[in-house]
């Protein structure tokens, strides 16, 4: 009786149905992507690093999982009886068949009232096409200035100019200083940035500050100051805090940093980066050249023995010939005389980036006794020996005093 059942009525495991009401619940509009608020009970920190607990409020509760991968983003730790905003989505936990909410942001509830709104300016700006790709601005090849709107103080500055130092001593940064938290902080952002813009010397900008709490970081989720970013001329960088951290800022940007000086590194090409490009580049038209001229003595073979098999039309073939040959080596000569100019170009630009081009002008470069540049007179001792480095020659001097100025 039990088979007869089962051959007229389609049967399905209970897997099967877990299965098929797990595909529902994740493919809502709804549930899929959802804010809840509740205070947390029944907390459990498994040994996994995953979160486990329950969700309620006067009325009903939920169970909630939340997963190491988001647990390493909590800013606070969980705690029984706090009242947090949770976004995740909802989903079936299939060996018990209960249904509950895998958490993928929490945040306490004063705290989720701020990040409602970055979340919904976010979703307005993305409808507008401020994060689409066609709009990113590509960065210059070369790059001889770079605008940096941050403040002057704390250790962004500084780990931005040790880091384009090192790539390369020849870019100059130009700080545009401001205020990066607090009530004044976006409108001088923004003026920064429209200043940069103005002055149409400057290659790339880098936006951006050190780490801090979501409410330190909020002049870099304004919306003046990302529709700002995303009107200037000029490519933006984003550097805003810690790898962790995370702006609108970084959306709207041409490019974003994981922190000032990874911004600072994308935003430099270091000397030996440049040489081997152009080394890359005269090789390929070394390698262009032979190859025409490998192509015109085949062409010139081809012609030849087309004139032995035709001798019968020997006048007639001889002017053809003639007329080729004349139409082969005016190419060859052009191309040749095009190659020529361009390799003499690369050849000029490959000799403006050598560090010693500069000393043909009168400069010198300074080292101290460990071959170290000396780019600061608060980097040498009276007393000690340097080495004055000329175009042609070295002269080894003893400081007998010093005199420090600030370039700005």
């Amino acid at each position: 009786m039990v088979d007869t059942l089962e051959k007229e009525i389609r049967t399905i495991t209970v897997k099967e149905l877990n299965d098929y009401v797990k595909s529902i619940l994740e493919n809502d509009q709804i549930i899929s992507n959802i804010w809840i608020k509740g205070e947390i009970s029944n907390l459990k920190h498994a040994m996994s690093g995953h979160y486990y607990f329950t969700l309620k409020d006067d009325e009903a509760s939920i169970s909630v999982a939340l997963f190491k991968t988001y647990a390493n983003n909590l800013k606070s730790k969980l705690k029984v009886g706090q009242e947090v905003l949770i976004k995740g989505k909802i989903s079936i936990y299939q060996k018990t068949g209960s249904y509950q909410l895998y958490a993928q942001y929490i945040e306490e509830i004063g705290m989720g009232n701020i990040f409602l709104q970055i979340e919904q300016l976010k979703q307005k700006l993305q409808k507008e096409g401020l994060f689409d790709s066609k709009y990113k601005k590509v960065l210059p090849d070369k790059v001889e200035r770079i605008g940096v709107v941050t403040s002057s103080k704390g250790a962004v500055i500084h780990d931005i100019q040790k880091v384009v130092n090192k790539r390369n001593p020849f870019v100059e940064i130009i700080i545009y200083p401001v205020t990066v938290q607090g009530n004044t902080a976006a409108e001088e952002i923004i003026k920064g940035i429209e200043i940069f813009n103005r002055y149409k010397k400057i290659d790339i900008i880098i936006v951006g500050r050190g780490g801090g709490s979501l409410e330190d970081l909020m002049a870099f989720n304004s919306e003046n100051v990302l529709r700002a970013i995303f009107a200037s001329k000029i490519p933006v960088i984003s550097a805003v805090g810690h790898q962790t951290d995370t702006t609108l800022c970084d959306y709207v940007a041409d490019i974003r940093g994981a922190t000032p000086s990874h911004a600072a590194e994308i935003a430099t090409i270091s000397l030996s980066d440049n040489f081997i490009w152009l080394k890359n580049r005269l090789k390929t038209n070394y390698k262009r050249i032979s190859r025409l001229i490998n192509e015109y003595y085949i062409n010139q073979d081809l012609i030849i023995e087309k004139f032995k098999v035709f001798s019968s039309k020997k006048d007639l073939l001889e002017k053809k010939l003639e007329t080729s040959f004349k139409s082969i080596e005016s190419n060859y000569k052009r191309l040749i005389e095009l190659n020529k100019k361009n390799l003499m170009h690369q050849g000029e630009k490959l000799n403006l980036l050598s560090p010693l081009s500069i000393l043909t002008k009168g400069y010198s470069i300074v080292y101290d006794d460990q071959k170290k540049i000396i780019t600061d007179s608060n980097m040498i001792n009276i007393g000690e020996y340097i080495d004055i480095r000329m175009i042609k020659g070295t002269i080894k001097c003893l400081v007998e005093g010093k005199e420090y100025f600030d370039e700005k």
